[in-house]
């Protein structure tokens, strides 16, 4: 699935200074140019980090935007919250980008640890499900969500390697659209577009990602939350 950010998407917040974008942006000429800004803050005015944040089950013929979270750089005021496709835009800058998604309704709030290499692959597509999807996926993976432990979900934008974490974890989830583009199919592995290492332990608050030769990669890890990691290699 691809991504097509720019005036359709929600701005997150003004600034002066861009240095990272996600390539190959269109436009949806219905939407409007730009958002507000304040008088006295010179708004986005080069490429900005965009993507898009969508439903765990979400297909190219069963499009499924998430609406109505906020996105934001950690530390940072939530931006405005998503329209109905998901859609999102803001100015960050540093190498990795340190996102937070304040999920609406029953979904789950994430962490997102994007690195900058990531921004010139795929376009950046963030999953998230809700409570209720989690424990109904993790069971038709003989898996039990567990809502005290971590669930590290891993986008990798390039090539698909063999990944690995460095803390307790349950059997590790893969998924692919190969068959059919933009449809992904779920089976135990440890190389896909997504990975999804399930139940992950929280006795540290960080783990480390591994396999793929642009690693190691640390992401934050937190009870009860996504952590959404962005990442790309590619194989010369």
């Amino acid at each position: 699935m691809t991504v097509n950010a720019s005036a359709s998407v929600a701005r997150m917040r003004p600034c002066s200074l861009v240095t990272l974008c996600v390539l190959g942006c269109g436009s949806d000429p219905a939407a409007p140019s730009d958002a507000a800004v304040p008088d006295d803050v010179a708004p986005c005015t080069t490429p900005n980090v965009s993507g898009e944040l969508v439903d765990w089950d979400s297909t190219t013929a069963n499009f499924r935007g998430i609406p109505g979270a906020q996105l934001s750089v950690a530390g940072e005021s939530p931006g405005p919250a998503t329209p109905p496709n998901g859609r999102w835009e803001l100015c960050a800058t540093g190498d990795p980008i340190e996102l937070v998604v304040e999920a609406p309704a029953t979904y789950l709030d994430a962490s997102v640890h994007v690195e900058a290499a990531a921004l010139g692959g795929r376009a950046l597509t963030l999953r998230s499900l809700t409570r209720e999807r989690a424990e109904t996926f993790y069971a038709e993976r003989s898996l039990t969500f567990d809502p005290a432990r971590a669930h590290v979900l891993v986008f990798l934008a390039g090539d698909r390697f063999d990944l690995s974490l460095d803390r307790t974890h349950d059997a590790v989830q893969a998924a692919n659209d190969d068959s059919t583009p933009g449809t992904y199919v779920w089976s135990a592995g440890i190389a896909g577009r997504y990975v999804l290492f399930p139940n992950v332990a929280v006795d540290q608050p960080t783990g480390t990602l591994g396999g793929d030769p642009s690693g190691p990669h640390a992401v934050p890890l937190t009870a009860g939350k996504l952590t959404i990691a962005a990442l790309l290699h590619v194989f010369i």
